[in-house]
């Protein structure tokens, strides 16, 4: 029967239907009860609720009541048509009345069912009263399941949209059948061939075609008629939402073009025109992903395309080489700081790639940056590798299924240690981290590597008894480890490989030897795999054209021949012969393998000739367009669903009539279409055809207008209200875009009749807003927003609740920093009285708002940590001086202090801001006035002057107006350098006391100081230059004037002077330090770089003579360390004969050439044996040691300081 909107909303939910019918829906025929004893015609039983006594019936829009009573009490009503209660049964097999169903509820749920009934409609309401809403929800249900008659719906839905239906391990549908307490079926993917009773194959309703092209698939929906159209409503919202959206993946290529993509990702976002589009990317296969609006994420995909495009022509490379172990510091991060800092991408090979070559890509004006970037990282830290050289593989696969790799790594966690795959070919580990620590983890693995040595073993077993081979006698393969102390590891199972892997565990160390016990476990798997059995291959001879069929659509064919857990393979094509298959396994499933294999083959060749069937039929011409689809697209979606073969032939000109005595051809206005394929399909592909035909020719379209405002009470919540009207009149409707000119005109096509109906319950549904929903838009000015928002949106809901209207602030999530004078737009909505009310409440926040004022203050930013305090204490005492609120949500935004900067902002009540301003002002004032002197009191007499508890020094501040900062304190470095520091140039730093305020109460606060020090008990007098002795042990020596280049601060001999604890003191300095005086007219070599070189005898000009070095030491064994140190520093000269001279333009490249923490510099003097000075206040770096390791530290400096890198024997 028809049903109002009213109605079906009703049913369907419960609640109040938003396309309610004006007009009276037609009566329907009341409905033959089945129940004898039942009498519907019964006034006493069922009164009618057309009779003048009976209360108001609501109107199709009311909301559920709830009666005010002392206990809190639910009530709903809804109304069923048609019921039929003797569909259920009693115990003893009697139909229920619907007394007994209504007595089983109210017991059940503990509810109270009230009933009545209209004849002249055949619909009955019933009433639910119960203590909680769930109660009657539940109530509600179980009366419209038991009462409702059983019906079958039918939802076509997009292919595309099942998985979303379905939901994630079935969540969704799940909750769709407890929520409707529906059957619903939806077929299975591929399952559209079946087997009738007699064997043979027939061919089941497959997908119907989408007028977009894409297939839609039927789900079908079994229960109450209430329940069945509620879960119908619900698959077709979800069939809603998700056909708007889409998802498109695009792969960036080249490689170096992908980080600058990357960074276009404002741009991509900017194409979507403000559509919810969501982008993410997958660096390993370097693809970008939009999903969203399919509109939208076309835009953006093209955005994407012209983007890469751009960058292909723009950019230009250099090649660097560098070390391969080097390369492991290039990871993700470091690359993306590369291109954030050089506008330059860096494509490094991959690991198992043998070349060292890296790649920078980047504008030309820019690849001198970028590769000064990359030599950066490449020389941020320490890198070693060790190689693997016996049995790489073998021992590789033990590191990695032993774990040993894992543990190595977490033994030295300051090391990162990469062990490539033992597949990948390479067999170099490699270290990344400080040099110390790399040493240690490099020492450790090169003694594990030498416990390795001989004690790994390859045994051939064939790769498809592997899986039997461990499951028949795992727990005697792991017994190995035991008895013998052998490891035995299995190829991964996708790499088909036949090598058996036999380790001697390095970690135990038994009495049997290595090979011993590698060749007797060997000897004991060979004689396990011979009780197995053997392997047998067979070949078939298949034409090439029939493979597709017998691998089926993702090798699904092919896995289900093979099945699980059986050693059997087939090749396909067999070793890249094309007309065989090679099936090789046991002898049992290789024979059953190869029946299956013929009996599919048979099957295909059998289809092929069943699929030569034809059937040809006429459509009008102007269909044709549509039924052939944009690009072909409609054709070709029968040819895949169906797989049949459409032609179509245009029978405009061969259409002849006899007119009068002569035959005229007349121009034909339809088309031929033939179609070709298996009889049930090429007959199925003709129905959906023809029918497609019929709807087309009863198709019109319509165009209302509809203000915009209204648009989304006509789509509803996820799109569930039009879904709904279009599926109850058999229309399309589509709504207007943003962008589009006509932003109030809706189309609506379908069915004359569907069209005109949709067309009336849009219109009625707009009069209905307008008469009850009240609505109005005030400005207010933007910098009222926050105030109005309240915090997390406390004081709009405030408002709101106090109304009972609903605010609607626009741009609230707009940027902090507004115009002054911008203007934001408040929509409030609902009743005329709700409205005004709010709308006063609103005003006055803006109001008040307005009232404020602004001031800025231009306050040192040296000064704003101390005016805010610890905690932010001293910007609240001071609020508290001026009288401001103490409530500390209303302090925000009274004073704000810049990050960078000097504007200090005081935003708020005009007086208050003014108070606030004379304060702050006073308090600079007095910052300004500010002066740090310095004293020096010895550091033995700080812990007296700050005394028990800090209490004396608390006193003397607060006498003295000054403050006092001692070294070690938490605030000493803080605090700006002492004005007076020259003339504490000979202080001991420990010493030096600084003393911050007023010049005045500065000097008074160090005269008090000093008297309290004068004063002290047993203070030991010292002269002022007196040199104080902390070390006991003392020795003299001797270094000769030749050698005093050891003695200079940058050199080796003082730093390791200094590691020992000892310093020392020297008398007596050369005029010249080792280096002899050029000449005027000698030679200097000046190269590409600017950097001047000379080379000269070592110690040609050094007068005789030496220097004295007094040693002072903290204990005896330190000062011996130290005399034989210097020693063997000494003994170490007698190789030098040149020192070499390099003067530098400037200074720029010393810290590459020092590398970190002395790294590299440390590296140079290894490798080329000689001694490398770089100054610290000069730009020549000297090089002492014989002529030829000169030569060779100068090339290697040379390379280090401009882009090259040294190679291991350079």
């Amino acid at each position: 029967m028809a049903l109002s909107a009213a109605d079906l909303q009703k049913q369907l939910e419960g609640a109040p239907d938003p396309f309610p019918s004006l007009n009276d829906a037609p009566a329907s025929k009341p409905s033959a009860s089945n129940s004898g004893p039942l009498n519907t015609d019964s006034e006493d039983l069922f009164p009618s609720l057309a009779t003048p006594n009976t209360p108001k019936q609501a109107t199709t829009w009311s909301v559920r009541a709830v009666k005010p009573v002392s206990a809190p009490v639910f009530t709903d009503s809804f109304s069923l048509t048609g019921i039929d209660p003797s569909a259920y049964h009693t115990r003893d097999g009697k139909p229920k009345s619907l007394g007994d169903i209504i007595k089983d509820v109210q017991t059940k749920f503990k509810v109270k069912v009230e009933v009545s009934s209209q004849r002249t409609s055949n619909q009955t309401t019933f009433s639910v009263t119960g203590p909680s809403d769930s109660a009657v929800e539940s109530a509600k249900k179980a009366l419209t399941t038991s009462l409702s008659p059983q019906i079958t719906l039918t939802v076509q839905a997009p292919a595309s949209a099942i998985g979303t239906i379905i939901g994630p391990k079935g969540a969704t549908m799940k909750r769709i059948r407890e929520q409707t307490s529906t059957r619903i079926d939806i077929p299975g993917r591929g399952k559209h061939a079946q087997d009738d009773d007699n064997g043979s194959r027939s061919i089941s309703p497959l997908p119907t075609p989408a007028e977009d092209g894409e297939a839609l698939v039927p789900i079908k929906i079994v229960g109450a008629a209430s329940m069945a159209h509620e879960a119908q409503a619900i698959i077709q919202g979800i069939i809603a939402e998700k056909t708007s959206k889409t998802t498109q993946k695009i792969k960036v290529t080249p490689p170096h073009v992908y980080p600058f993509v990357l960074l276009r990702r404002a741009d991509f976002l900017k194409a979507a025109n403000g559509a919810d589009i969501n982008l993410s990317r997958d660096d390993g296969l370097q693809e970008i992903t939009a999903s969203g609006d399919r509109e939208a994420v076309s835009r953006v995909i093209e955005s994407i395309r012209s983007c890469i495009a751009f960058y292909e022509g723009d950019l230009t490379s250099v090649k660097i080489s560098l070390p391969k172990r080097q390369h492991r510091l290039f990871d993700g991060v470091a690359l993306d700081q590369i291109i954030q800092k050089s506008k330059c991408s860096v494509v490094i090979p991959a690991p198992e790639d043998p070349s060292e070559d890296v790649h920078v890509w980047g504008r030309a004006a820019n690849l001198g940056i970028g590769l000064q970037a990359v030599m950066e990282k490449a020389n941020s830290q320490h890198t070693h590798s060790i190689p693997i050289r016996t049995a790489p593989r073998h021992v590789l696969t033990h590191i990695h299924q032993s774990g040993y790799g894992k543990t190595l790594n977490n033994a030295h966690p300051s090391v990162n240690i990469h062990f490539p795959a033992p597949s990948s070919g390479a067999s170099n580990v490699d270290f990344v981290g400080e040099k110390v620590p790399v040493e240690a983890a490099h020492k450790e693995l090169a003694a594990y590597l030498a416990l390795m040595e001989g004690a790994t073993r390859s045994v051939q077993v064939d790769y498809l008894i592997h899986n039997i081979l461990r499951a028949k006698a795992g727990k005697q393969l792991k017994g190995y480890h035991e008895s013998k102390n052998v490891l035995v590891y299995f190829p991964p199972e996708n790499e088909a490989d036949s090598n058996v892997i036999l380790v001697y565990d390095p970690h135990v160390k038994a009495a049997i030897k290595k090979q011993a016990a590698l060749a007797e476990i060997e000897a004991e798997i060979l004689s396990l795999v011979a009780t197995l059995g053997q392997i047998k291959t067979d070949t078939i001879s298949v034409e090439r054209k029939w493979h597709e069929a017998l691998r089926g659509k993702n090798n699904s064919t092919l896995n289900a021949i093979i099945g699980e857990g059986r050693a059997l393979a087939i090749d396909v094509g067999g070793n890249g012969l094309e007309d065989i298959v090679v099936i090789r396994g046991s002898p049992t499933d290789v024979d059953r393998a190869t029946k299956e294999v013929l009996r599919i083959v048979e099957e295909a060749m059998n289809d092929a000739i069943d699929s030569s069937y034809v059937t040809e039929f006429q459509i009008p011409q102007q269909f044709v367009a549509r039924i052939v689809g944009a690009a072909g697209s409609g054709i070709q979606k029968y040819r895949e669903q169906l797989d049949v073969k459409i032609d179509i032939e245009d029978l405009r000109d061969s259409g002849e009539q006899i007119v009068g005595k002569k035959k005229k051809t007349i121009p034909s206005n339809v088309s031929l279409l033939k179609i070709t394929g298996r009889k049930p399909n090429a007959e199925e592909a003709k129905k959906r055809i023809l029918a497609q035909v019929d709807k087309m020719a009863d198709e019109t379209a319509e165009i209302i207008k509809i203000p915009r405002q209204y648009h989304s009470i006509i789509i509803g919540q996820q799109g569930k209200y039009i879904q709904r009207l279009q599926d109850k009149y058999g229309v399309k409707i589509t709504m207007p875009k943003e962008s589009s000119a006509s932003t109030d005109e809706i189309h609506i096509r379908g069915g004359k009749k569907g069209v005109s109906q949709a067309k009336n319950e849009i219109q009625e549904l707009v009069e209905y807003e307008k008469e009850n929903n009240h609505s109005i838009v005030v400005n207010v000015t933007s910098r009222a927003v926050p105030r109005i928002l309240g915090s997390k949106g406390a004081k709009i809901h405030e408002i709101m609740s106090e109304t009972g209207a609903h605010i609607d602030v626009g741009d609230k999530d707009r940027p902090k920093d507004r115009d002054e004078g911008a203007t934001t737009a408040v929509t409030i909505k609902g009743t005329k009285k709700a409205v005004a009310a709010a709308k006063s409440a609103v005003m006055a926040i803006a109001a008040a708002v307005d009232d404020e004022s602004t001031v800025v203050l231009h306050i040192e930013p040296k000064f704003h940590r101390t005016i805010i305090g610890g905690g932010g204490v001293g910007l609240r005492n001071l609020l508290a001086r001026v009288g401001a609120p103490s409530d500390p949500k209303e302090q925000v935004g009274l004073v704000r202090f810049p990050q960078n900067g000097d504007e200090v902002t005081l935003r708020g009540e005009r007086g208050l801001v003014k108070k606030i301003q004379v304060e702050l002002e006073r308090v600079v004032a007095g910052l300004r006035e500010r002066v740090v002197l310095g004293v020096s009191i010895p550091a033995s007499q700080h812990r007296m002057l700050i005394g028990h508890g800090g209490q004396p020094l608390m006193e003397l501040e607060k006498r003295t107006g000054a403050e006092v900062q001692f070294p070690g304190s938490r605030s000493y470095n803080q605090v700006a350098p002492a004005e007076n520091a020259s003339e504490l140039q000979d202080a001991d730093p420990k010493d030096v006391v600084k003393v911050v305020g007023p010049r005045s109460a500065c000097e008074k606060a160090i005269a008090e100081l000093l008297e309290s020090v004068a004063k002290a008990p047993g203070r030991e007098k010292r002269e002022p230059n007196k040199e104080r002795t902390t070390s006991n042990h003392v020795a003299t020596v001797q270094i000769p004037f030749k050698h005093y280049h050891l003695l200079q601060p940058a050199g080796n001999l003082t730093r390791e002077l200094r590691s020992l604890g000892v310093n020392f003191s020297q008398q007596g300095k050369p005029k010249h330090d080792g280096v002899a005086e050029g000449r005027i007219d000698d030679e200097t070599d000046l190269d590409a770089h600017g950097v001047e070189w000379k080379l000269v005898e070592y110690g040609a000009d050094t007068e005789d003579g030496a220097t004295e070095l007094t040693l002072k030491a903290r204990d005896e064994a330190a000062l011996e360390d130290a005399q034989k140190l210097i020693e063997d520093a000494i003994k170490a000269t007698e190789k030098i004969t040149h020192v070499g001279l390099m003067t530098f333009p400037d200074r720029s490249a010393f810290p590459r050439v020092i590398g970190n923490k002395g790294s590299v510099i440390n590296d140079l003097c290894m490798e080329t044996g000689s001694e490398i000075i770089v100054p610290r206040d000069d730009t020549t770096i000297k090089i002492y040691g014989g002529e030829e390791s000169v030569h060779n530290a100068k090339a290697a400096i040379t390379r280090v300081a401009f882009g090259g890198r040294r190679r291991n024997g350079d």
